[in-house]
């Protein structure tokens, strides 16, 4: 069994076009606590590195004076994954200890997503840590309304930045803010401008981006189904499940690995926290349609609250399906 904590962590940085990944990037990789970070990106020419060049190791690889490491992904995504972990293991370039990829503005990002986690030579070398979408403030009302890819990248982010709020009026960003809770209320959130976004977006690992997640879960009011039911936008929806009944981990996994076989298209995010037989601690689980990432235990319940709670960010796919394909499998009372 391969230990986590030793794979190498992979944030993928998406957003629609114009949205400010470049800025975005600029402003990470010039933070020294991300000095030890490779960045692949799709070409060079798409972000502006020229004050920060040092010198080019090979044809696609180039340090930069921040101590990252930069990488074209002309062709292969994977071989360029797997060139940079043996250039690191021959110690040809410094021994990065994250990677941040940079998605084109259309691209859905869960493709890469499954594919980190499918393939068996990345998978034994890296973990996908994080998907962070990047909104931009003045016109990303515009983009979810125009380009359905604007709207997915929103659903399926761990975390929202957004970008150009020193352009926007406090009233703008007010009404952006708002929407994109409605669109996905389980993402954490930053903001860039003429302030640059924090660089602690990238520097914790996985299981303590799953624990914050996990935390953030714990905050919201499982008893606020009005609110949960209200989070839409046109075509996505967001709702809840919640039982008080604790459940056999293999029963719960055969349910849920089940309903992403039939409708893992239709639902985009799954975060949760789990009652589990056997287990005093909360197990939080979150997935992006066909795939999870691994589970982590929380520390504690909240006081008086130790039951499930599934959020699901979906399109075509109701309440009521969920509740109707978990009663199959499992024998729960559901809220």
């Amino acid at each position: 069994m391969i230990d986590s904590k030793k794979l190498i962590p992979i944030s993928i940085v998406t957003g629609f076009l114009g949205s400010g990944k470049t800025t975005l990037l600029n402003q990470l990789l010039s933070s020294p606590e991300l000095a030890d970070t490779a960045v692949l990106i799709n070409e060079f020419g798409e972000i502006g590195l020229d004050h920060l060049l040092v010198n080019s190791v090979d044809e696609d690889i180039i340090l930069l004076e921040s101590g990252c490491v930069c990488c074209s992904v002309r062709d292969d995504f994977s071989s360029s994954l797997l060139m940079l972990h043996d250039k690191r293991a021959e110690r040809v370039i410094p021994p990065f200890q994250r990677v941040i990829l940079e998605t084109t503005g259309i691209a859905d990002p869960i493709a890469i997503f499954e594919f980190i986690l499918a393939d068996k030579e990345i998978s034994r070398r890296y973990i996908c840590k994080e998907i962070l979408t990047v909104v931009d403030a003045v016109y990303g009302q515009t983009n979810l309304d125009r380009h359905l890819e604007a709207v997915k990248q929103v659903s399926v982010a761990d975390h929202i930045i957004i970008s150009k709020t020193d352009l926007c009026d406090k009233t703008l960003l007010e009404n952006m803010e708002e929407r994109l809770h409605k669109l996905n209320p389980l993402a954490l959130r930053s903001y860039s401008g003429i302030k640059p976004a924090n660089p602690d977006i990238l520097s914790g690992n996985c299981s303590e981006v799953l624990n914050l997640a996990g935390k953030q879960l714990l905050r919201q009011n499982t008893h606020s189904e009005e609110a949960i039911l209200s989070s839409h936008d046109h075509r996505f929806a967001t709702f809840s499940l919640a039982w008080s009944d604790a459940v056999d981990w293999d029963d719960f996994v055969a349910w849920l690995e089940a309903l992403l076989i039939v409708r893992g298209d239709s639902i985009h995010r799954v975060k949760g926290l789990l009652n589990v037989n056997g287990e005093s601690q909360p197990v939080v689980i979150q997935g992006v349609q066909h795939s999870f990432y691994p589970p982590v235990k929380l520390d504690r319940w909240p006081e008086s609250n130790v039951e499930t709670k599934l959020v699901f960010i979906t399109s075509d796919f109701s309440k009521q399906a969920a509740i109707k394909s978990l009663e199959n499998i499992l024998t729960v009372s559901v809220c």
